[in-house]
């Protein structure tokens, strides 16, 4: 049988998931020299019989709705659309800070992390600022942790400057890549330009860069210039 759908409401038959999302700050990432990320609340659309979904961010707009006080418009969230789920979500999930999660440090082994995270620690800072019975908490070896964690934001932030001087070098890099590609292919399309008019002689030459530009070549010109001239004449072709 199949399941009735209220008209009236059209998300009755979707099934919205939220969720913790990590993103990168790319701001914070660049100063700190190491990366840094965010806590973003997300949300899942699901709807029945499709396998494709799409996560948005909880607090971006979803739609217009009437506002019945003022008759105007106003704009509802997917978190206020739906509201039910979102707040079945903030009672059970765990919220975590920002910072660099634990999967980016090389002293830790996925059973080091594992513990951790059971200890409500997900981040490098976190990590870092442990102490006294939270410390005692982390058992044989928590101390040194603490440490290696200490250490690792410390040489992060000081090789910050050079890290996002590579980055900055990295870039330029790709940019005189991608321009050398482009002179390449404009010098190989210059040179197919020019073999379609080899067959030709002079005074055609001559003609036909009259005929495309309205004016004929003045002075004593060579052969090779006329080429290029036709080659600049001719019709470009549509992309």
């Amino acid at each position: 049988m199949t399941p009735q759908v209220d008209p009236r409401d059209p998300d009755a038959s979707l099934l919205a998931l939220f969720r913790n999302s990590a993103v990168l700050n790319h701001a914070k990432t660049a100063k700190e020299g190491r990366p840094i990320y965010d806590d973003m609340e997300v949300v899942e659309i699901r709807f029945p019989g499709r396998r494709d979904w799409q996560p948005f961010p909880a607090s971006a707009f979803s739609h217009w709705a009437l506002d019945p006080q003022t008759g105007g418009q106003t704009p509802i969230s997917y978190a206020e659309r739906f509201s039910r789920q979102y707040r079945q979500f903030k009672e059970h999930s765990s919220q975590t800070k920002a910072g660099t999660p634990l999967d980016h440090v090389p002293f830790l082994t996925e059973a080091r992390r594992a513990e951790l995270r059971a200890l409500n620690i997900y981040t490098v800072e976190a990590l870092a600022s442990v102490d006294g019975q939270e410390l005692k908490n982390l058992g044989t070896g928590g101390r040194d942790m603490k440490n290696a964690a200490m250490e690792f934001i410390a040489t992060a932030r000081a090789n910050a400057p050079n890290t996002q001087l590579a980055a900055e070098v990295e870039a330029l890099r790709a940019r005189n890549q991608v321009l050398e590609d482009d002179i390449a292919a404009a010098k190989k399309a210059a040179q197919n330009g020019a073999a379609e008019f080899e067959d030709m002689t002079e005074d055609q030459l001559r003609e036909f860069i009259k005929t495309q530009t309205g004016h004929a070549p003045q002075g004593n010109l060579n052969r090779k210039m006329l080429m290029r001239m036709a080659a600049d004449a001719r019709p470009h072709k549509a992309a």
